[in-house]
């Protein structure tokens, strides 16, 4: 299947990556050579686990920066 994947934080182009079916996110970040503790995963306006499955549609990778 198809994900359109939209960063922010990034100096990536947003786009479409495919993905199978049955893959969780963490899959598709490991994919896209992204640590999955240095970012949220948005779908439909809301954070979404990394270990849930993939659903179709779009997502946006928003790099988390921390410090103190």
């Amino acid at each position: 299947m198809k994900i359109k994947v939209k960063f922010i934080g990034f100096q990536k182009e947003e786009g479409f990556v495919e993905i199978e079916r049955n893959k969780r996110y963490v899959d598709l970040l490991n994919k896209l050579d992204i640590n999955p503790e240095t970012v949220v995963v948005v779908k439909d306006g809301l954070p979404v686990p990394v270990d849930d499955e993939i659903e179709e549609g779009e997502i946006k990778v928003i790099r988390v920066i921390s410090g103190g």
